[in-house]
């Protein structure tokens, strides 16, 4: 009886607390030694963070810094870092803070300090938040402040902090692409093009929000450029020179993790009046029937146009030449429209006939899928506008399914 008397008070005292630290401000870093948990440039990632530590019991608080623009979760503070350091091991090894790191704040010199290097890769999804954000690991000059405890301590010079520093023996780096909805900060699956820009030709794609091992490019600039051209929003694009120091508009959209280089693309959807091309649609030969692949593209223009409600669409289907020939296509009240194997007619009919046909099976499946009607538009082209000569070893991306975005 007396435990559960005990539990109902460390409960409710517990959700007191949880409640606190949610509605209670961020407070700016002020001068001092910490015993960092997490660093976060996103204010709600930290404070949610925060919270979750104090539901657990800990005496967890999230301060500001505009030096570094970085909320940073601590668990505790003291006088010296000397006695901050001391605690960096047990911490690592007796808690879940795998990467706890002591930072030295000297605001007079507006400097900060990491005396330890964060060992592991920190990942904010367990805790429910939207965007994955790394630890801080690179360390800054300690500040010379004579009124604090900082200066008996010396900072290890370890040498520029650029990608260069953190290549595996195999000479290659170890990456992750992340990838947001610029408004609604939720991830985005696709794939990023790792680009040799001295050769302009495409090294290889990654999956986002995978780590992915990249070799060292050998070229004369020593860069590579990173491409997203992820269906539904617009291209972005990184150029990295594997040189320099992640700093200033490099440290905007790339950072470290432990021994991981991690770029962040914030994407942008579409705007009226501009046109996507479906370049991953594909139809079986002389049909309007997409094949299986098509599946991921359709599903990103589905939640495209439930993301934007006032968006309306012309669908414009596309084919390499004029030439008549048959059509099959789906004759079947349920259809399947990723498969050959169901009741199909076959007639023919001209190419524009034909690319109709595709633009109005991708209209019935995104009706099928909730999108209204009216919404669409559907037109088929046939060949008169195709993007390379028929006879060209591009001729095939004249096959295609355009959507335009209209009021």
């Amino acid at each position: 009886m007396k435990k559960w008397i005990l539990f109902v008070v460390l409960f409710n005292t517990s959700i007191l607390t949880l409640s606190l630290a949610q509605t209670k401000e961020v407070s700016p870093l002020e001068k001092g030694i910490y015993l960092v948990v997490g660093s976060f440039q996103n204010k709600d990632n930290a404070t949610r963070f925060q919270a979750k530590l104090v539901s657990e019991g800990r005496d967890a608080l999230v301060s500001f810094s505009e030096q570094t623009m970085f909320y940073y979760v601590h668990i505790k503070t003291f006088k010296t870092v000397d006695e901050a350091i001391i605690m960096v091991k047990p911490t690592r090894e007796g808690t879940e803070f795998k990467d706890a790191w002591v930072l030295a704040y000297a605001p007079n010199t507006g400097m900060t300090a990491i005396s330890t290097i964060p060992m592991n890769e920190s990942k904010v999804d367990s805790i429910g938040a939207t965007m994955v954000e790394s630890n801080i690991v690179s360390p800054a000059i300690l500040s010379s402040d004579q009124e604090t405890d900082t200066t008996a301590v010396v900072v290890e010079e370890i040498g520029p902090n650029n990608a260069m520093r953190y290549m595996t023996d195999k000479k290659q780096f170890k990456f992750l692409f992340n990838a947001y909805n610029f408004v609604t900060k939720s991830k985005v699956n696709g794939d990023i093009n790792i680009i040799d820009p001295d050769r302009l030709k495409i090294i290889r794609s990654v999956k986002t929000h995978k780590v992915a091992y990249l070799n060292d490019p050998h070229n004369q600039s020593n860069s590579l450029e990173f491409i997203s051209e992820i269906f539904g929003y617009k291209k972005a694009q990184h150029n990295v020179d594997l040189d320099d120091e992640i700093e200033g508009d490099l440290a905007a959209f790339m950072s470290v993790s432990g021994d991981t280089l991690t770029v962040d693309f914030q994407l942008k959807r579409y705007d009226k009046g501009e046109v996507i091309v479906m370049y991953n649609v594909f139809f079986y030969k002389d049909a309007a029937i997409m094949k299986p692949e098509s599946q991921f593209e359709l599903n990103s223009l589905l939640e495209l146009l439930n993301e934007q409600s006032d968006f309306n669409i012309r669908i414009s289907g596309h084919t390499n030449g004029n030439a008549a020939g048959k059509i099959i296509e789906i004759d079947n009240e349920v259809p399947e429209y990723f498969s050959l194997s169901q009741a199909t007619k076959e007639k023919n009919g001209s190419a524009k006939k034909l690319s109709l046909k595709r633009a109005e099976i991708i209209q019935k499946y995104l009706i099928n899928n909730g999108i209204s009607p009216d919404r669409m538009e559907v037109k088929g082209w046939g060949g008169k506008k195709p993007l390379y000569d028929k006879f060209d070893r591009l001729a095939s991306k004249n096959v295609r399914v355009e959507i335009e975005i209209f009021p």
